[in-house]
């Protein structure tokens, strides 16, 4: 929050009154020469910007106003608000001078004493203070408590395990980490480097790398990128630690029951290499922290069974327990919403992991979260808050509680989309002809209905259009039904939009007021509808990898001419090529089709011209740069419209979100790898594939 100058001024005048002696408007409006209506606009702002700073301001009415703080504190204020008017004392150096000084605590084995800071950085005694008391709230959430004795020093108290994890922190805050993995993972880091500075040891860090890219290999672990670069630092960290004498030696016991579980059997494996190459004597304490650590991890390829059956259970009915305590707060139904049990699923065993050993985590999104979803966020809060007697701990922290909100903010988006969908069905006399036009009108214009079919006036079953759930029949032809309908013209008319607009927003309405379903999926029959669905995915599946092109551009300038040469990858003559390009652009055109994870574009559309899916990946060489977007290729995903569209829009939906959740998938799509990435799609489809049929024949 940023002080006008009268402000400050107030602030001034209100700290040189001690604590006993209030001082009334009438002191400030004369001393500054401005009137008492002017001073009380400014007081709100003075009061805000003194309660974020940690001071007590109170406004006695017929009395004053009052600086409740001792002479110390004020001495603190007056300094904090000299280095505010500092010219050349920026924002960034003050964050510059918290880092160091954070490094400084962090890192020493005794009291420092106050001059060491204020002659180093060039700083008041108050300012100092000041610096302090802003950090006071890093360190507590590693657990870490800052100290400050008189004729002592200011020093850090807490353990081993909780400086480590801090250290660790704070190192990965100062790392470039795309810089970092990019040296790593190609060798290309050398003993001069000093990529992750001089707190930590370049030979360690380029023997824990070799270390953990065999552990990769040899024992099929699966780290993410943020996830490789914390466990490589907090190991190296542990052995310089180590070095040093600074063992850990308190609560690692614990974590005893982990001793059972396989990431002790990482732990111990990555442990006897520290102990061969750099001759350590490490306890059974360190391997079951670290243990505990790579439980906080995901450290597993999707779908592998790394976890005993009765763990699986226990995640897998905590996650639920979960989501049907935010349901009820929320009054959604969620537990129909299988996607968000799965990835929930994943999201909570290493969360528990986490948790448990005390690991925090940093979550720059949260306060996004808590301002933007308050609802769901307390909502998620209180199921989170099921953990707390399963784990003994007190709290889970916000961090945790808002990466858990992002997938409520996702599923109830979901939901609402759907619910806003309206299912129609079309008629007229024939069921072709007037019905096509209707169709192509209302796709256009409007995205809120889902059309259902397409049927002769002859042919309508109501029985059979309620067991399907159709809200609406929208028919070319003036029908004598009961069932609820909207007589319109083939080519819509003013008035039969409106009418239709009309329509759509009682129905929108009244799906929003219908009660909350059953929270528990009841059990249904094996229908014959089922059986026929699950046979054509698998058809569409083993079509769709038998049809896949991944290939390098020529030289192309602009994002047009990335369409148009993705429109040539899968047409067979010149008509259509310039269709693919009309459905690809017509898309792009309608929404950026750019994916920054990617550094793609994702080129997709249905044609009622294609008659099976297609997949490709375009990688440009030299890249397209659009503003300040890097585009380094183009997905192409296409699909026939009509009947087919019902498997295949799945499986291109299960293939893009397979690229965001499997990172060598991606890798080896944008290596042009065929090889490898046909056969990692083709476990990622076949995985899919038995996910449904369970699904749909349990």
């Amino acid at each position: 929050m940023q002080l006008t100058q009268r402000a400050e001024n107030i602030i001034k005048i209100l700290a040189r009154f001690p604590q006993d002696n209030p001082v009334t408007i009438g002191i400030i409006s004369e001393e500054l020469g401005i009137s008492n209506r002017s001073i009380q606009r400014e007081l709100p702002t003075v009061e805000k910007w003194l309660g974020a700073q940690g001071y007590r301001f109170v406004r006695k009415r017929s009395v004053g106003l009052i600086l409740d703080e001792p002479e110390e504190r004020r001495a603190e204020l007056i300094a904090l608000l000299n280095e505010n008017n500092n010219q050349h004392q920026s924002g960034e150096n003050r964050k510059e001078r918290q880092t160091l000084l954070c490094r400084d605590l962090l890192f020493s084995d005794e009291p420092l004493k106050s001059f060491y800071f204020t002659d180093k950085f060039g700083i008041s005694e108050g300012t100092l203070a000041s610096t302090l008391n802003q950090l006071i709230p890093w360190f507590e959430k590693y657990h870490l408590r800052l100290v400050r004795r008189q004729g002592l020093g200011i020093f850090i108290e807490g353990s081993e395990i909780a400086r480590r994890q801090a250290i660790t922190s704070w190192l990965c805050q100062q790392i470039n980490e795309n810089q970092a993995l990019g040296q790593l993972r190609k060798n290309d880091l050398s003993m001069n480097d000093t990529l992750f500075g001089s707190e930590l040891p370049t030979e360690i860090v380029l023997q824990v790398n070799h270390i953990l890219t065999e552990c990769e290999e040899q024992l099929n672990l699966h780290l993410s990128d943020n996830g490789y670069l914390h466990l490589l630092v907090y190991i190296s960290l542990s052995i310089h630690r180590m070095q040093q004498n600074h063992f850990i030696a308190e609560g690692a016991q614990s974590f005893s029951e982990l001793s059972i579980q396989p990431e002790y059997a990482v732990s111990e494996y990555i442990m006897r290499q520290i102990r061969q190459l750099f001759h350590l004597s490490i306890s059974v304490d360190e391997t079951l922290y670290l243990a505990a650590y790579l439980s906080g991890q995901r450290i597993w390829p999707s779908g592998q069974q790394d976890l005993t059956e009765i763990r699986n259970l226990d995640v897998h009915q905590i996650t639920l327990m979960i989501i049907k305590k935010v349901s009820e707060i929320l009054h959604i139904n969620f537990m129909n919403d299988e996607r968000l049990v799965r990835e929930l699923s994943a999201h909570i065993q290493p969360t528990i992991a986490r948790l448990r050993a005390g690991i925090p985590i940093e979550n720059p999104l949260l306060g996004d979260f808590q301002e933007n979803y308050p609802d769901i966020y307390h909502a998620c809060e209180e199921g989170m808050s099921l953990l707390c007697p399963m784990l003994g701990i007190r709290a889970v922290p916000g961090s945790e509680t808002g990466f858990i909100t992002i997938y409520f903010v996702m599923a109830k988006e979901r939901i609402e989309k759907l619910g806003q969908q309206i299912s129609v069905i079309l008629v007229c006399p024939t069921g072709i002809g007037s019905s096509r036009l209707l169709a192509s009108s209302l796709k256009k214009e409007y995205p809120d209905l889902a059309v259902r079919g397409i049927t002769s006036a002859f042919e309508i079953d109501c029985d059979k259009l309620r067991a399907e759930g159709i809200d609406l029949i929208i028919s070319t032809v003036k029908l004598h039904i009961s069932y609820r309908y909207l007589h319109v013209n083939p080519i819509l008319t003013r008035q039969d939009k409106m009418l239709l607009d009309s329509k759509i927003k009682v129905l929108q309405q009244q799906k929003a007021q219908q009660e909350m379903p059953d929270a528990f999926i009841p059990e249904s029959p094996i229908h014959k509808e089922d059986v026929e669905y699950i046979s054509a995915l698998g058809t569409e599946i083993y079509q769709l990898l038998d049809n896949i092109r991944i290939g390098q551009a020529p030289v192309l300038q602009n994002r047009d001419e990335v369409i148009s040469y993705a429109s040539a990858l899968f047409a067979d003559t010149p008509e259509m090529e310039k269709h693919l390009y009309q459905v690809l652009k017509a898309r792009d055109d309608l929404a950026n089709t750019y994916i920054k994870p990617f550094h793609a574009l994702l080129l997709h559309g249905r044609s009622p011209q294609i008659t099976r899916s297609c997949f490709g990946y375009i990688r440009l060489e030299p890249p397209i740069y659009e503003n300040t977007r890097m585009i380094l290729g183009a997905i192409v995903s296409l699909i026939p419209s009509g009947d087919s569209s019902q498997t295949a829009a799945p499986v291109a939906s299960e293939i893009i979100g397979a690229l965001l959740e499997e990172p060598d998938l991606l890798k080896s799509l944008q290596r042009m790898d065929d090889d490898t990435f046909g056969k990692l799609l083709e476990v990622v489809l076949l995985r899919f594939y038995r996910n449904t049929v369970q699904s749909r024949l349990q």
